[in-house]
């Protein structure tokens, strides 16, 4: 079975951190309303940085760069597309309720594999906000430091509890994977991880250049792009 979700700590650095606190400390923030659909507009009570401003394109050029350096969120997402961001700030008595992301985002339409939600906040700066994600296995809760991220399946639904206390911010997009299913992405996702073991041990031995080359060949035949 596909693994449901994957911690990435410290996607953003300490100096990515704060350049991005001083940037939402001048943001103006808008209905979260606005970027929901369907079922979701009944659950979402949030707000979020205005789509058009100025200090939303900053923070997304600082995210983009992050995801680029994370061997992490490469290995395990194999990204194809990314979504813009969205910046969302959740106060006391705002939540997201149980729902499930759309299938198709943006224009032109990309297939929503996979979500990420990226932790602006301290923890210990704000009571409840919890992302919660619901799969076969239970209902699985994340309140991470500041700076970390959780990648999740798209195909669960998923919330945020209610703030009871203080701010939180959190920057979320949406992935289509180069690979579609989301038990092949975790074989691939294995297979590295065992390669970059056999590499640090016996870089030149035969069988880790025997696994890469099975690992490429896997992600050649799994591959939609």
């Amino acid at each position: 079975m596909a693994q449901h979700f994957i911690h990435i700590p410290s996607l953003l650095k300490p100096d990515e951190l704060k350049e991005i606190d001083e940037i939402l400390a001048r943001a103006k923030f808008v209905d979260g309303k606005t970027s929901a659909t369907l079922g979701a507009q009944i659950v979402k009570n949030n707000l979020q940085l205005d789509d058009e401003s100025d200090e939303l394109a900053a923070i997304r050029s600082i995210l983009a760069r992050a995801l680029k350096t994370s061997p992490l969120f490469g290995i395990a997402a194999l990204p194809k597309t990314i979504h813009p961001f969205l910046v969302s700030k959740y106060t006391a008595g705002n939540v997201y309720g149980w729902h499930v992301d759309s299938p198709l985002m943006g224009e032109p339409p990309m297939r929503t594999d996979l979500a990420m939600t990226v932790f602006l906040t301290s923890p210990d700066d704000y009571q409840g906000g919890e992302l919660l994600i619901h799969t076969d296995a239970g209902t699985s809760m994340f309140k991470p430091a500041k700076g970390d991220a959780v990648l999740y399946s798209c195909q669960y639904i998923h919330a945020v509890n209610e703030v009871t206390n203080g701010t939180r911010l959190a920057a979320v997009t949406w992935i289509q994977s180069n690979v579609k299913n989301p038990e092949q992405r975790q074989i691939l996702f294995q297979l590295n991880q065992i390669h970059a073991l056999l590499f640090n041990r016996e870089p030149t031995a035969p069988e880790t250049t025997l696994l890469l080359q099975t690992h490429a060949n896997l992600f050649r035949m799994w591959s939609d792009a």
